[in-house]
């Protein structure tokens, strides 16, 4: 009866600990949890993304070991963004990561109203978007790194590029309240130069090449700042200008390997990176009181050889120390 009694001991054990391994029991299943969600697909997006990761790795946060990441990506749906946000609130993670204006203004009340923290990344105007009240009133739950950049410097580039230039060409999403931000003081500052904007709205990045096309003959050249939609059509705009021998430019080093002539761009693995800060610490047991939002992301300007040499342009010599040229289509 008692070897019986230890079979049937034995036979138990064994069972519980097939059962813990088929279902992962034996894993801890309390890891702090990291959700990572982003607007649409477009190398820029994924560049942060990566040195998110990476940085998170390098500082002893494994997906799989120490915490647990989960990543959605709306491609571009913002029906599909909001069944991502209930999921994600319903996880009840640890810390929620919206790359992209749109995730974030989608995530925010809920991830408040949840008391999940909120970390945005690859957010131009967090103020004009309603995310927080000024840089420093952060308490909310909610913070973050933009990537708003003073458009001085990206209208001084172009003008060096094109030194009689009138009439710029601007390709953008109206439903993208971080390009209507950014474009509204751009403008501004054109308006001093002598630059006037001709301006193609990007309803879905389907449309982007042939808005593209809509403008030219009326621009001495394109731009497109940090417009999501924009940006994930970039080579589609770069092909046009350059089969029309019109210089693009843009806001991103990723869309200047896509075609785009130049742009005055963030290191966009430095800005994942920074991103990755503010994630250590809220998983370490800070809140996002204790970082305020931060641009403090170092940036250079971007040349693509290959369109350089399609259009025939010479790199102007006050330029020409600060470009680091790349290759790409």
């Amino acid at each position: 009866m008692l070897f019986k009694l230890f079979r049937l001991g034995a036979i138990l054990v064994v069972s519980l600990i097939l059962v813990f391994k088929i279902f992962n029991l034996d894993r801890p299943q309390d890891l702090p949890v990291v959700a990572i969600t982003q607007i649409i697909s477009h190398k820029t997006l994924d560049t942060v993304r990566d040195g998110l990761i990476k940085r998170l790795g390098k500082e002893g946060f494994i997906d799989g070991k120490t915490i647990k990441i989960i990543y959605d990506n709306a491609h571009g749906n913002t029906s599909v963004a909001a069944q991502i946000t209930k999921k994600f609130i319903a996880m009840h993670p640890k810390v929620i990561v919206a790359l992209s204006t749109t995730s974030a203004q989608l995530l925010m009340k809920p991830a408040q109203e949840a008391g999940i923290p909120l970390v945005f990344s690859a957010v131009t105007d967090p103020v004009a978007a309603g995310l927080v009240a000024a840089y420093n009133k952060t308490s909310e739950g909610v913070t973050g790194i933009s990537d708003y950049m003073p458009s001085g410097p990206q209208l001084e580039m172009i003008v060096a590029f094109v030194p009689n230039i009138k009439r710029l060409g601007v390709l953008y999403n109206p439903g993208e309240t971080n390009s209507v931000a950014f474009l509204a003081q751009m403008e501004q500052e054109a308006k001093r130069r002598g630059v006037v904007f001709v301006r193609g709205a990007v309803n879905s990045t389907a449309e982007a090449a042939t808005v593209a096309k809509s403008l030219i003959g009326k621009a001495d050249a394109l731009f497109f700042p940090n417009d999501n939609t924009t940006m994930a059509a970039a080579a589609a705009v770069a092909q046009v200008a350059k089969n029309n021998n019109v210089p693009l430019f843009a806001n991103d080093s990723e869309s200047v390997k896509d075609g785009a002539l130049a742009a005055v761009a963030y290191d966009r693995i430095a800005m994942g990176e920074k991103t990755a800060e503010i994630v250590e610490g809220i998983l370490s047991g800070k809140s996002t009181g204790s970082y305020p939002v931060s641009h403090d992301v170092p940036s250079e300007i971007v040349v693509n050889r290959q369109t350089v040499e399609k259009l025939t342009i010479t790199i102007p010599w006050v330029l020409s120390k600060k470009i680091r040229a790349v290759s790409g289509s």
